[in-house]
This record gives structure tokens, C-alpha cells and sequence, in this order.
């Protein structure tokens, strides 16, 4: 018997709560441009975690998920 666990995708809610817990901000210049790539973009938790934890640098880090969801958003675009 194969057992699936669910893992959801990550949305608005949940990003912010890992950027608070990872950098302790609540607010930050990229957060429209990743809250607007979340709503086109299918992304889990792991994978935002994994790059927000590249960095001990909330700019850098939150770059980082921008780029991620960007490149997620083209690769939709180009049909892959």
C-alpha cells in the first residue's frame, strides 16, 4: 500500500509566516512582487524555506524567492 502525504502549496499566508519566522519582518520591498508570483505560481513550503535559508541576509534570501517564483512563472509561460 503506497501512502501520499499531502503537501500543499505555499500562498500569501504562509509566506509570510516563514519570513517572519526565518528573518523576524513583517513587511519588505519584494513582498508584492513574490505575494503577486505565489498567486501564478504553484511552489511548496520545503521549496521556500530552502531559499530562505541560503542566506543569513533577508535581502538576499527574499531575492532568491523572487527569482525562484520568477523562473517557475516563466517556465509556465513556455509551456514546460
Amino acid at each position: 500500500m503506497d501512502m501520499h502525504v499531502y503537501m500543499g502549496y505555499c500562498g500569501w499566508e504562509a509566506f509570510k509566516t516563514l519570513a517572519r519566522n526565518y528573518f523576524l519582518i513583517n513587511d519588505h520591498p519584494l513582498f508584492p512582487e513574490i505575494q503577486a508570483l505565489l498567486s501564478a505560481v504553484e511552489v511548496t513550503p520545503a521549496e521556500v524555506s530552502e531559499m530562505l535559508l541560503r542566506s543569513e541576509d533577508a535581502d538576499a534570501a527574499l531575492q532568491g524567492v523572487a527569482t525562484l517564483l520568477g523562473e517557475k512563472k516563466q517556465a509556465i509561460g513556455e509551456g514546460n
